[in-house]
């Protein structure tokens, strides 16, 4: 009789657990479906805890010339959550012996001796303290140099000669090229490429069958093509060559193999426990960036927070992030084709849903405003925004896409309708160093240099080192 006891009470609590593992199925469903019916997410989505799957949908088209849906197994292009990748790629091969973390550019690549990056060590390139610049120190970076083909040596000189921002070691600065540069000792230590080194390291190794390093002249089954969404529509992603971005963001994944790197970080199956803690402890302890991943507490309630790991990737119409709760192996990974997309808010929600959280999803403003805009105009546009504001019960305010607005107008030349979009982000959002910088680059086109000159030494006063804003500063002769 007692084992009958026990046997049922097993089968009632395994019958309870898989029923409340159903009930945060249909949650996580519901708010996705949710943010694709807002015109909020098309793309692949998965959420693991305690180091299962519970849930993994994918929305949406992959190519919308052909009218083929996105799939879980889809591959996007991940931009810069390739940089996690290509930190656990160096620490291998540190765990090696072949790269010491102390070591200099100098001592790996002599083509840096006597140039400002001489002595920048690998440790200060894999936490941003290196004080080597972003490629945003050149201007219309994207519309010209992004688009050219390189080899690695070309692109190299494209940036070797940079003015370091700061004394290497003394502060934090992303910068992608100092993760091209990681990549470009990789290929010079090994002998191999930085895709082979990556297919043989890692991807081979936690069968991660669905990722590799995109070239784009490469066929690759089964790869979704990057859109743009504004203004009521979609329009195809402007094109990168990607011989410029190996090693901080050339990769293509999905979500399931970002997944098994989860699982591998988890339980040290590629790195010893000594390599995995020093890829999570910032170098810069007000950055919180350690080697490839930014490490905060995550706050998914107000009130509730939680030790976690993520990062952000943004290429050409995708839109990629991943954030891990190490100490419960939970992990929610999106890859999105359609740019932009609300990623913090919806892995907030998610993740409410892990912890048993109430979530009331509300409709975004600006997906409103972009009909508005093209409906009516900016200023017109102004008016049913405030009313949207007011009504914060169903609709809510995301800062980065309302900035996504003014600089879609920026770059289709909409000046006037730009201006007045970015004034009104600027009255909301006055200590967003990224809208500061779009009025600056909005008012120069207006050709209001002075106006200029004022938000990019706003945008300063926030972050001293912005690079843009150090650059354009410079250029206008401002002080």
């Amino acid at each position: 009789m007692y084992l009958k006891n026990i046997l049922f009470l097993m089968i009632a609590l395994t019958i309870a657990h898989a029923g409340f593992a159903q009930d945060k199925k249909n949650r996580l469903s519901e708010i996705m479906t949710a943010y694709h019916d807002y015109n909020m997410f098309d793309g692949a989505v998965l959420v693991a805890e305690n180091g299962k799957i519970i849930y993994q949908d994918a929305f949406g088209l992959a190519n919308r010339e052909w009218n083929i849906p996105n799939r879980t197994d889809t591959k996007f292009m991940i931009g810069s959550v390739s940089k996690p990748l290509t930190a656990m790629l160096v620490l291998i091969q540190v765990q090696k012996g072949l790269i010491h973390l102390d070591s200099t550019v100098g001592d790996y690549l002599p083509e840096f001796k006597n140039k400002p990056a001489e002595k920048v060590t690998v440790r200060q390139l894999l936490n941003h303290t290196s004080g080597l610049p972003n490629y945003d120190i050149i201007k219309d970076f994207f519309p010209r140099i992004s688009r050219r083909n390189f080899t690695r040596e070309e692109y190299m000189r494209v940036f070797i000669d940079a003015s370091l921002a700061f004394t290497p070691g003394a502060h934090y600065a992303y910068s992608s090229w100092g993760y091209f540069t990681l990549g470009y000792i990789m290929e010079r230590v090994t002998q191999k490429s930085y895709a082979q080194l990556m297919f043989d390291d890692i991807f081979n190794k936690l069968d991660m069958d669905h990722s590799g390093s995109y070239y784009h002249t490469q066929i690759v089954p089964n790869r979704a093509t990057g859109y743009d969404y504004s203004f009521g529509g979609y329009t195809s992603s402007d094109f990168r060559d990607q011989s410029n971005t190996m090693g901080t963001g050339d990769l293509y994944s999905t979500v399931e193999d970002l997944f098994k790197f989860h699982m591998a970080l988890a339980d040290n199956t590629l790195l010893n426990k000594e390599l995995t803690a020093e890829m999570f402890t910032p170098g810069i302890e007000l950055a919180q960036y350690g080697y490839g991943w930014f490490n905060k507490q995550f706050k998914y309630t107000s009130t509730d927070s939680v030790a976690s790991n993520f990062h952000l990737g943004m290429t050409d119409g995708f839109i990629s992030f991943i954030r891990r709760i190490p100490s419960t192996k939970s992990v929610v990974v999106i890859l999105c084709n359609s740019s932009p997309t609300d990623f913090f808010g919806i892995t907030t929600n998610l993740y409410k849903v892990l912890y048993d959280k109430p979530v009331t999803l509300k409709q975004p403003v600006h997906k409103k405003m972009e009909t508005y805009i093209e409906q009516m105009g900016a200023e017109k546009a102004l008016a049913e925004y405030k009313k949207m504001k007011a009504d914060s019960a169903h609709y809510y305010i995301d800062w980065i896409s309302m900035n996504f607005i003014a600089q879609q107008l920026l770059t289709l030349k909409r000046y006037e309708d730009a201006k007045v979009i970015s004034e009104n982000n600027v009255h909301e959002f006055p200590n967003k160093d990224l809208i500061l910088v779009t009025m600056a680059n909005i008012y120069l086109a207006l050709n209001k240099k002075e106006a200029a000159i004022e938000f990019y030494k706003k945008a300063l006063q926030i972050t001293p080192m912005y690079e843009e804003a150090k650059n354009r500063l410079k250029e206008l002769g401002g002080k």
